[in-house]
């Protein structure tokens, strides 16, 4: 599989970008016209055509051919990228991941508000002293008694587990998800969900 290393400043900003990398992606399956991707991505065909000619200029993207209208197709089908030239560790960690929060959020504010427009935060602590948040519906607040809302999962929290079992605790969740993966939709109309499985040790806190 062809691979090209990423080591130019402007090109590495440009791959850090995924909204960018949205642009590039179809260009990476196979060569099309700035008109075939305008119409994937829902671009327009002046925004999408300058930038396919930004990529051709950083050496991302290359013209295929002759043939008019003109088609595109990416220079490798793998970048290796070289963030550390133009940002630290937690920059590039903060690239990777924030879009993926951001669009988890989204998920979980677009539920909520199916619940209720008006929600509390409830402060509790446990007899060890550990102190808990919790969303509270203003309903619930009047209705005690009622059953809880169905809420996207949403689950954090601290625990002493031993490295192997830590290890084995992460390979248990991710044999989980990928048994949901493979499994697949039932259905075309079958919902799109966002999910996120996280271990990791933690930090000290002041």
């Amino acid at each position: 599989m062809e691979r090209v290393k990423i080591v130019d400043p402007e090109a590495i900003q440009v791959l850090m970008d995924i909204a960018k990398i949205r642009l590039l992606a179809p260009f990476m399956v196979e060569a099309r016209t700035v008109a075939q991707v305008a119409e994937v991505t829902g671009y327009s065909h002046n925004a999408l055509g300058y930038w396919v000619k930004r990529f051709v200029r950083l050496g991302i993207l290359e013209e295929v051919g002759k043939d008019r209208p003109a088609r595109y197709q990416a220079a490798a089908q793998e970048f290796l990228i070289d963030p550390s030239r133009v940002m630290p560790l937690d920059d590039m960690l903060e690239a990777l991941y924030r879009p993926a929060w951001n669009r988890l959020l989204q998920g979980y504010t677009r539920e909520h508000r199916r619940v209720s427009e008006d929600w509390y935060v409830l402060l509790k602590s446990t007899p060890g002293g550990l102190v808990t948040r919790q969303e509270v519906a203003a309903w619930q607040i009047d209705e005690p008694q009622a059953p809880s809302p169905a809420l996207p999962l949403n689950d954090w929290g601290v625990i002493q587990l031993s490295r192997e079992k830590a290890r084995e605790l992460t390979t248990r969740l991710s044999a989980l998800m990928a048994e949901y993966f493979e499994e697949g939709a039932e259905t075309p109309q079958d919902d799109l969900y966002v999910f996120h499985l996280g271990l990791t040790r933690d930090v000290p806190h002041e």
